[in-house]
Order: structure tokens, then C-alpha cells, then sequence
């Protein structure tokens, strides 16, 4: 007997789901779009939040529309729950394949601050709305239906494509990516991926110019903890070996003047294709070593007794260094600017990082795809703050790329992980044909590996 959400699945096939084209046939791009948007509405109402990260409702979705359509799915199971879905249109063999990589899970969404369900894919006012509608759900959608084109098209590739939705990216990726490029990655083995990090915007970059970020490098997080010792005493009585004061002094040191910043070449060429950058958060971490003061713990009892001086007390900061930075230079003034009472902790090292280079066909096929839909467009590499499955890949010699083909003003671009994340349904078509062309250019054409 079928369950009920077999049922409502098959239903849903039934209704949204057309035949595939035959070859060479003209692309109905509004029927894809229809797709897009039932499948996206669909996939964000499956709770893949993370923790605790079981994705295995998305997973046998997307699998189920892959092999409707002929595709062959492969799914390597991390951990119970951890699934990881990889599906292939095969190639000739004459180039390494390229690789389209989401993840299915989800930070959790506070649905008291939310004033529509997180989980309930509602469309509304122009957008869908829920928690991972652009990350990155709604990003896997449109590479699906990029990837899913190519198939119905029947298009001659000279190389593999892979469609892989993986798990546990949220939270570092260990039954995921890292699981994958352990114990899978002769299977993978891509010249290209293309991964969430980079948008489009008119406001982030430099206001009133539409401007698209392609990120090619990743800050590298290091994660430190600070910890100030004294004497416990009554509050009633001040003393020089208060903890909580010698904590706050040596945090003013700290952030007294700005870290020194190497030079960096995807600065300078952003920089000098754009000439100067909008004042704002964004562009401010994008072009220095940054480092935040994320936690402060200190007192006596719970909560903290107002009169107890306490003999402890507890910092965190979350540095992000640029990718050419010495981190061992860094803990040293970091070290230095705290001064010998602060014991500093590494919580989290600064990982290994590498740069994927601007000089390729992708990162060009990228570009002529943009300013085809957009002509007022500039395409630009850029470094982003955060971490993404790319800096595995690009660890392995893959050459990433993380784009997002749409233009999202900076109140969507803040409401990821925030609690009113959307995304524009009236941009479907353009970011599905981005991803479709940048594709068919660069797997249908012969061209020379570049390191």
C-alpha cells in the first residue's frame, strides 16, 4: 500500500512532470520554470534542518525526479541519514567531468520570528519563502533544471556532468563533501565545480551598478579562545586582579588598529575593474583579515551573582584570514597584543586554501552567460567570508567556481539564515539559462586544460 507521501509524490509527478523533448527541440523555458518553482516549493517543505542533518526524505525526492527521467542515481550514505545523491549524464571522456554541488540541509529557522512557515514553501508576493530558498535549495533547483535541459536536450558532451546534492554542509561537511572526496572521489574527479558563494547585486558591490561576484577563494576561519585568570572577591571590594579587566583591556589592545593585509591579486583585479567598493559589511570582510569578538563568559552562578568577583573569564573570537596570510604570523600578533596574562587557545586552525584562477573557459562561459541576460553587467572574481564545500574541491586541484545566477538586493542577501529567506521567482528562467549555457559551452566545446 502506497504511504501517504508516496502518494502525494506520485501525484505531484503526475501534475508538473512533462515527458522528455526530443533532441534538438526548442527549450520550453516557461514549462521548466513551472517545474522549478512546484519542485522548490516541494523540497522546502521536507525539514532537512542540521542539526540533526537527515536528509533522506530530499534525497529520495530529487532522486525520484532524476530517474523519471532516465538518469542514473548513485548514493553514498555518510553516516544513518547523511545521504549524499550524485546523478550523471556521461560524456565522451574527453575532458574531467563538471560537477553542480548543493547541499540538502538547512540551518534551523526560530518559527516564532517568521512571520510565514519556514517549512511551507509558500509562494508569496513575487518570492518563495522558507528556510534554504536560496541556501541553498533554491540554488540546487536551478542547477537541477540546468542539468535536467542538458538531458532532454540529448546534447553531445565531450566530458561528464554531474548533478550532486550532498549532506552536512551546515556543520562542516564531514558526511558529506569531506565523506565523498575520502572515500569516493575517483568517482567525482572534476576539472570544474560550481557551488553557492558568489550573486549578483546592485547594492553590495558598488551601489546603483549591477555588479556579479564569482568567488573563486575562501577566507580561512580560525577560531581562537581567550582566558583571563585572577583572584575571586566580594564586588564591594575592586582589586587589580579582576579577570573580567584584564579580559577587557587586552581586548582593546586587540582591536586597537587593523590587522595587516597581504597583497592579494583577486582584490586587485576586482579593485581595478571596479575602482572603489560600497562602504558595507560585506565588502569589508571581502578585502582584510577580519576578526570578531563572538563570546564573553564570565561570573559566578546562574545567573551570575552581581557581588562575586569571579576568578575566570572566557572569550572567543572568529578570525578570517585571507588566503595568503601566514596564520602562524598571526596567532603571533594576535599573541603579542594581548599580552602574557591572556592564555589564547586555537579552537579551530586555519585550514589549507587555495585559489581557483579567472584564466579558464568556465569562469569565461560564466561571464558570457551573465551579460547575454544582463549587458549592463560586470563579472568579477571575488573572495568570499565564508566557507562553502568548494575549499575540499579546490584542495584536490578542482578549479570552483560559486555563483548564484540572480540579482538579490542586500535585504535578500541578509535574509539567509535570517527568518524571512526568499527568493525571486521572477529570475528563474534567466538563472536556470545562466547555468544551462555556461554548461553547454563549456561541455560541448573542446578546450585546453589551463592550470
Amino acid at each position: 500500500m502506497l504511504n501517504h507521501f508516496t502518494l502525494r509524490t506520485l501525484c505531484w509527478f503526475l501534475l508538473v512532470i512533462p515527458a522528455p523533448v526530443a533532441m534538438g527541440q526548442e527549450v520550453d523555458w516557461k514549462g521548466t520554470v513551472g517545474e522549478a518553482v512546484g519542485t522548490l516549493q516541494r523540497y522546502l517543505q521536507i525539514n532537512t534542518t542540521n542539526p540533526p542533518g537527515d536528509v533522506t526524505e530530499a534525497a529520495d525526492f530529487l532522486q525520484q525526479i532524476l530517474e523519471r527521467e532516465g538518469i542514473p542515481v548513485t548514493r553514498y550514505e555518510g553516516a544513518p541519514g547523511k545521504i549524499n545523491l550524485a546523478a550523471r549524464l556521461k560524456g565522451s571522456g574527453k575532458a574531467k567531468p563538471i560537477v553542480l554541488i548543493h547541499h540538502m540541509d538547512v540551518v534551523p529557522a526560530d518559527t516564532s520570528r517568521w512571520r510565514i512557515d519556514p517549512f511551507g514553501g509558500e509562494l508569496k508576493d513575487g518570492y518563495i519563502w522558507g528556510r534554504g530558498a536560496i541556501d541553498m535549495k533554491g540554488t540546487g533547483v536551478l542547477q537541477l533544471y540546468a542539468f535536467l535541459t542538458l538531458a532532454r536536450q540529448q546534447v553531445s558532451l565531450n566530458r561528464d556532468v554531474i548533478f550532486l546534492a550532498v549532506s552536512d554542509e551546515e556543520i562542516g561537511g564531514t558526511m558529506g563533501t569531506r565523506y565523498l572526496i575520502e572515500h569516493h572521489y575517483d568517482e567525482l574527479d572534476p576539472e570544474y565545480v560550481l557551488d553557492e558563494g558568489g550573486i549578483g547585486s546592485r547594492e553590495v558591490f558598488v551601489n546603483g551598478k549591477l555588479v556579479f561576484g564569482i568567488s573563486v577563494a575562501e577566507k580561512r576561519a580560525f577560531w581562537l579562545r581567550l582566558t583571563a585568570r585572577g583572584i575571586a572577591g566580594h564586588g564591594s571590594q575592586p582589586h587589580d586582579q579582576n579577570p573580567n579587566n584584564k579580559l577587557m583591556r587586552a581586548l582593546d589592545r586587540l582591536f586597537s588598529q587593523p590587522f595587516l593585509t597581504v597583497s592579494n591579486s583577486i582584490l586587485d583585479a576586482l579593485e581595478s575593474q571596479l575602482g572603489s567598493l560600497s562602504p558595507n559589511t560585506f565588502t569589508n570582510a571581502i578585502r582584510q583579515t577580519t576578526v570578531s569578538l563572538t563570546s564573553l563568559r564570565s561570573g559566578v552562578g546562574d545567573p551570575p551573582k552581581a557581588n562575586v568577583i569571579p576568578s575566570l573569564a572566557t572569550a572567543t573570537l572568529d578570525a578570517r584570514l585571507m588566503p595568503e596570510m601566514d596564520a602562524d604570523a598571526f596567532f603571533a600578533e594576535v599573541k603579542n597584543r594581548l599580552g602574557k596574562e591572556i592564555e589564547v587557545e586555537v579552537i579551530h586552525p586555519a585550514s589549507p586554501s587555495a585559489v581557483t584562477p579567472h584564466d579558464t573557459p568556465m569562469f569565461r562561459a560564466l561571464s558570457t552567460a551573465i551579460t547575454r541576460h544582463h549587458p549592463d553587467a560586470d563579472v568579477v572574481p571575488i573572495i568570499i567570508p565564508y566557507g562553502t564545500d568548494s575549499r575540499m574541491f579546490r584542495l584536490r586541484g578542482a578549479k570552483c567556481y560559486g555563483i548564484l545566477p540572480l540579482v538579490l538586493s542586500a535585504d535578500l542577501i541578509g535574509s539567509i539564515h535570517g527568518d524571512a529567506e526568499r527568493i525571486p521567482v521572477n529570475q528563474f528562467e534567466t538563472g536556470i539559462r545562466i547555468y544551462y549555457e555556461s554548461l553547454r559551452e563549456v561541455a560541448t566545446h573542446s578546450h585546453q586544460a589551463q592550470d
